[in-house]
């Protein structure tokens, strides 16, 4: 098996997979960066597919991460800039976007397995439709609208007990949609937003290749009673969502992403759908284990890894973010600059 991995060298989750693929299978992979800075040269012609003297057209598969969609419209101008300067720098970084992504889908035209294709990107650009997609194939989707209408938003809001929005694309986290958003987001001379009924229930962090579960993670908020936590994450079976969210994954045709999901009444209510998935954010173990297994999954040495139907419990099973510092050390502070006014 021989993979090509295009990422910016700067990214350490790219260069921690690049470093499990290869411990795996030595030599295996080889890592290409897509800042296309010097040293990195590449040519493309009807013979060839070339990257620093490497033929593409050799790799049995090519994985992208950070290759996200770019929207090729050019913004409006500020007045303030030099626009001489403004549109050479644009110019340049949109010749290089559109050169990568003629690059990647001709590779994949060429026979090449390329995982987080430019058209995987473009299609996730879209959240609103991803979303109509999964609802469409009998999938359970919460009731959600995307607007810039003050009427529509407000009567949208009537009709569900709690209400979150995100941006219609990107990546982004829903948030809470108050009077206070509502005022702030909704004018027609604003982009719509994309509000969502929320359910009540644990947010789960699906992971999947090639439409096959591999990892399910339950995300606890934090907590700054007594001993200070953050986000902490456990695994867990789903046992009885796997086919609902599997179908969901093969649905979108997407090799690799991470979906998230709230279970409610045996359902799974898919709010996001992620085709690049990023995982510094998870506690170390879980970056190692998510590494391990994408690895695996990319080598084709794992037939299938399942989630567990049962998952052990207790304190070794939590799993946290790290951080140097706790919000309780704030929170003296601010209580003793209280104190010198009290």
């Amino acid at each position: 098996m021989k993979l090509g991995l295009f990422s910016l060298s700067s990214d350490k989750q790219s260069r921690q997979l690049v470093k499990a693929l290869n411990a795996a299978s030595p030599g295996s992979t080889i890592f290409f960066d897509l800042s296309l800075d010097d040293p990195e040269r590449s040519a493309m012609d009807a013979s060839r597919l070339e990257w620093n003297g490497v033929d593409l057209t050799t790799l049995d598969a090519a994985f992208l991460h950070g290759f996200s969609y770019l929207d090729p419209v050019i913004p409006s101008g500020d007045l303030d800039l030099d626009w001489s300067v403004w549109r050479e720098d644009y110019i340049a970084l949109q010749m290089k976007y559109t050169y990568l992504y003629s690059l990647f889908s001709e590779l994949e035209r060429r026979g090449v397995k390329v995982i987080n294709s430019p058209q995987m990107h473009l299609r996730a650009f879209m959240k609103p439709l991803l979303l109509e997609q999964l609802r469409a194939a009998g999938l359970n989707i919460a009731a959600t609208i995307t607007t810039n209408g003050i009427d529509a938003a407000k009567a949208f809001c009537a009709k569900a007990p709690k209400v979150v929005w995100r941006p219609c694309t990107g990546r982004a986290s829903y948030q809470l949609f108050l009077d206070k958003q509502r005022e702030a987001l909704i004018s027609t001379k604003k982009p719509p937003v994309l509000l969502a009924e929320l359910k009540e229930g644990p947010l789960v962090r699906g992971y999947f290749y090639d439409g096959k579960p591999v990892l399910f993670l339950e995300r606890y908020v934090p907590d700054n009673k007594y001993e200070e936590t953050l986000e902490q994450f456990f695994e867990v079976p789903c046992a009885d969502l796997r086919e609902q969210v599997a179908l969901a994954a093969h649905t979108l045709g997407f090799p690799w992403l991470q979906m998230l999901f709230i279970p409610v009444d045996g359902k799974a209510f898919i709010y996001d759908v992620d085709t690049d998935p990023l995982w510094e954010s998870l506690p170390t173990n879980w970056q190692h284990q998510l590494t391990a297994l994408l690895a695996a999954k990319l080598l084709g040495q794992d037939a299938g890894y399942e989630a567990p139907l049962t998952v052990a419990s207790g304190p070794d099973c939590v799993k946290q973010r790290p951080t140097i510092f706790l919000r309780r050390m704030l929170q003296i502070l601010f209580e003793f600059e209280q104190s010198k006014y009290s």
